[in-house]
């Protein structure tokens, strides 16, 4: 195993899948020499491509034509609009939103929050947390960033992505964050990071995923111009995680990484604890996509032979 030091985080990176599981299988929890954690409380994420950074959905999918300006509000106002045009379509098909209300909407809905525009940190308020939730598992980009309680599902959605990328070279990794040292992010007088946990009965996802989010809350500067970094696909000026990890100096975040030809063994691993698509996602579209992604193995399968 080699071990490297990122912005923020260690990255152990193993060659084969036998170490990789040793390390991520959620009996033993062998990452706690690396984090120094106390009571193994972790959180983690599966990315499909080791070089791709913890951004958020928002920040990394933005049109750049859609921001009426380039600064920060500019984006919270943007995303605040997918919001509502999010529950007008709800309302157009008949389907419930968490948290609805004559009185949400008249308070969240019905005008910007405009001290925004004077505190970057005033964005999300808590009342739209599960709005927010809600929306960016039906695929509307947001500022939250997914995680879960479960390695063996990171495992799976990573591998997953492998798969359906084909991606034969390169590695995919497993991100874990040491949720007992949150608060050591934060200043005594300002939440600058949150996980959150939003009840689960009426978005049954984040249930089957053992789903949560982080937040990290933006302070830029009252009108500072964003620029925009095509290499990594975010505005400069928007902290990610592990930059604010690094800022603080804590030894809260680590990322196990293996080639990615191992993913079809790593879904193996993960089937035979009952992680895969049938479980991971709910109803009749979990049995369509698990369907789907057999075929996608089988596919992976042929690519890997020939090469």
């Amino acid at each position: 195993m080699e071990i490297q030091e990122g912005l923020g985080f260690k990255e152990l990176i193993v060659d084969t899948v036998e170490e990789f599981i040793e390390l991520i299988r959620p009996d033993k929890k062998n990452v706690k020499e690396y984090l120094e954690s106390a009571n193994d409380q972790y959180i983690y994420r599966g990315q499909a491509d080791s070089s791709w950074e913890l951004t958020p959905s928002l920040y990394r999918n933005i049109s750049r034509k859609e921001i009426l300006s380039d600064t920060y509000d500019g984006i919270c106002f943007m995303h605040w609009v997918h919001l509502k045009n999010f529950v007008r379509g709800c309302d157009l098909n008949s389907s419930i939103v968490p948290f609805d209300s004559f009185e949400f909407r008249s308070e969240w809905l019905e005008d910007f929050d405009d001290r925004v525009v004077r505190d970057s940190t005033k964005w999300p308020d808590s009342k739209l947390y599960e709005l927010i939730a809600y929306a960016q598992h039906y695929g509307v980009h947001t500022e939250f960033l997914d995680w879960t309680k479960n390695p063996l599902i990171a495992c799976y959605f990573a591998a997953s992505q492998v798969i359906k990328m084909k991606k034969l070279d390169g590695f995919m990794s497993i991100w874990i964050f040491d949720t007992e040292k949150k608060n050591l992010l934060n200043e005594y007088n300002e939440k600058i990071f949150e996980i959150i946990e939003v009840p689960k009965s009426i978005n049954q996802n984040i249930s089957s995923q053992q789903g949560c989010f982080t937040l990290v809350r933006q302070k830029i500067m009252r009108g500072a111009r964003l620029t925009f970094d095509e290499g990594v696909s975010k505005y400069e000026q928007i902290q990610n995680l592990n930059e604010l990890v690094a800022e603080k100096k804590i030894n809260s975040l680590i990322k196990v990484s293996v080639p990615c030809k191992w993913a079809i063994d790593i879904l193996k691993y993960c089937d035979a604890y009952t992680v895969n698509a049938a479980t991971v996602f709910r109803g009749i579209s979990g049995g369509a996509i698990y369907v789907q992604e057999g075929l996608e193995i089988m596919e992976y399968k042929k690519l890997i032979s020939a090469k």
